[in-house]
């Protein structure tokens, strides 16, 4: 069962959908997750996708959301700022709580890629995300870019867009503008996954505010509450060593898998081994009984 929402955070509509057990019991209150997209994604991507349908299977409401300027939230398109989508998260919690169908002391993160870093720190700056589940984000943003950019002229091309940036928005100018794949390059064999309703047009604000985060140095405050951090070993978007430094600056109960034989978009991919890994993760630490 699903039901198209919508909720404010600093003033701005946001889009999404919420999803709950279609055998659930009148009076019933379940554990539930925010399900949280990627880099100028949608609500409707297939890592989306995937995760509301199983979660509802196992017991848990669960709610996909658009950030800001994404799919059909309100909000100024191409500007992806980590401070503003950890708002939008702490609202998607709020709204969560108030469903009479949530446990508002039972309400776990999940995000993919740009959602993973929202959900790590998101969590530690609110206590009332019980768990967190980080697909394919990163620890060390720095480290993340230049893994991308790799090569020293692909390196200068973009360090010399972040201080050209830097100096517009310094005199009160607007950022320009740049495509995704110059912020972050994805190889064609797995552009499939990036479909015409994401973003491909971003300010240059984008860039200088993500590589100015670091979300190694929050997430040792989800501690004690459990983490768990899955990447692809062959993951060419973001690189396993983006999860590695997380859970390396993580605290007590983070549990970090690397998994061959699926990419980046996991989650999205129905993979069984990836299936049963959430679902024992969630039974030990989360679970919906």
């Amino acid at each position: 069962m699903h039901e198209d929402i919508s909720f404010q955070s600093d003033g701005l509509k946001l889009a999404g959908i919420f999803h709950k057990p279609d055998n659930l019991e009148d009076g019933a209150r379940l554990p539930a997750f925010v399900i949280m997209h990627g880099f100028g994604g949608h609500k409707d991507g297939p890592a989306q996708r995937w995760s509301s349908s199983q979660f509802p299977g196992w017991g848990y409401a669960c709610m996909r959301f658009d950030f800001r300027g994404c799919g059909e939230s309100e909000g100024p398109p191409g500007v992806v700022v980590p401070a503003e989508e950890i708002n939008d998260c702490r609202a998607a919690i709020d709204y969560l709580a108030t469903r009479p169908e949530v446990d508002p002391d039972r309400i776990g993160l999940l995000g993919t890629s740009y959602g993973a870093i929202v959900a790590t720190s998101a969590a530690a700056e609110d206590g009332r995300a019980k768990a967190v589940i980080a697909q394919g984000g990163w620890g060390n943003s720095d480290r993340f870019f230049r893994e991308l950019h790799a090569t020293p002229e692909a390196w200068a091309k973009f360090s010399g867009m972040l201080e050209e940036g830097r100096a517009k928005l310094a005199a009160g100018e607007a950022a320009a503008r740049a495509h995704r794949f110059d912020i972050v390059p994805i190889p064609e064999p797995v552009r499939a996954n990036i479909d015409e309703r994401s973003i491909f047009d971003f300010s240059v604000q984008t860039a200088i505010a993500t590589y100015d985060f670091s979300p190694q140095d929050h997430v040792a405050r989800v501690a004690p509450r459990p983490l768990l951090i899955v990447h692809a070993a062959a993951d060419v978007v973001v690189r396993p060593s983006g999860s590695i430094d997380l859970f390396t600056h993580a605290g007590e109960n983070a549990e970090l898998y690397i998994m061959s034989g699926v990419d980046h978009f996991m989650f999205g991919e129905n993979d069984p081994r990836v299936i049963n890994l959430v679902k024992d993760w969630l039974d030990k630490y989360f679970p919906a009984a």
